[in-house]
């Protein structure tokens, strides 16, 4: 399989992966109830539900959260080493490479996608493998946030905009509606 192609199948399998995530009743109901008493900082809380989730996933081997890699002070010393969210690993797929994702959120979605695009150049900063060998296979962002009032095509137009002005490319994204709240997530 071409890089291309894995590329592609990752990222359809990680967002296939939100979608069912983010279509669990109790999850929709936590999130309309988060949106209703306008709770902040509940990233973690995410962070936490998304890992139990994924191992409860048929397609799942195994996954980790807060993986540590050590950054190039090459090219950024504002700090020696970050963590990247989540990571897990497909069945019948490379045992020592792996799909890491990093999660955002943010009320308002120019602001997440911000702080997506920071996270992003963060990683790129960061070496090759974790501090425990783990190799990224891809890895993608995912950043949830109050719906706008803009469609899809204006977001991932802004997104593009805001990229072209960044050391940050994306190939692929997508924005999903988050059915039974207000709420949306874009994944990059």
């Amino acid at each position: 399989m071409s890089e291309r192609s894995t590329f592609e199948a990752d990222f359809e399998f990680t967002l296939s992966l939100l979608d069912a995530f983010f279509k669990q009743s109790q999850i929709q109901t936590v999130l309309a109830m988060i949106a209703d008493k306008d709770i902040s900082g509940w990233e973690k809380w995410w962070q936490i539900e998304l890992a139990l989730f994924l191992s409860e996933h048929d397609d799942v081997a195994e996954w980790d959260m807060e993986e540590p890699f050590f950054t190039d002070l090459r090219h950024d010393t504002s700090q020696d080493s970050l963590a990247i969210d989540l990571c897990f690993r497909r069945k019948r797929h490379s045992t020592e490479r792996l799909i890491f994702l990093e999660l955002k959120q943010d009320q308002d979605w120019k602001r997440c996608v911000a702080n997506m695009l920071s996270d992003a150049e963060k990683v790129y900063s960061a070496q090759s493998k974790s501090v425990f060998d783990a190799e990224i296979r891809n890895f993608f962002l995912a950043g949830i946030y109050i719906s706008p009032n803009e469609s899809k095509a204006e977001i991932h137009d802004y997104i593009e905009k805001v990229t072209e002005s960044r050391d940050v490319e994306w190939e692929l994204m997508e924005t999903r509606f988050i059915a039974n709240t207000p709420y949306s997530f874009t994944l990059l």
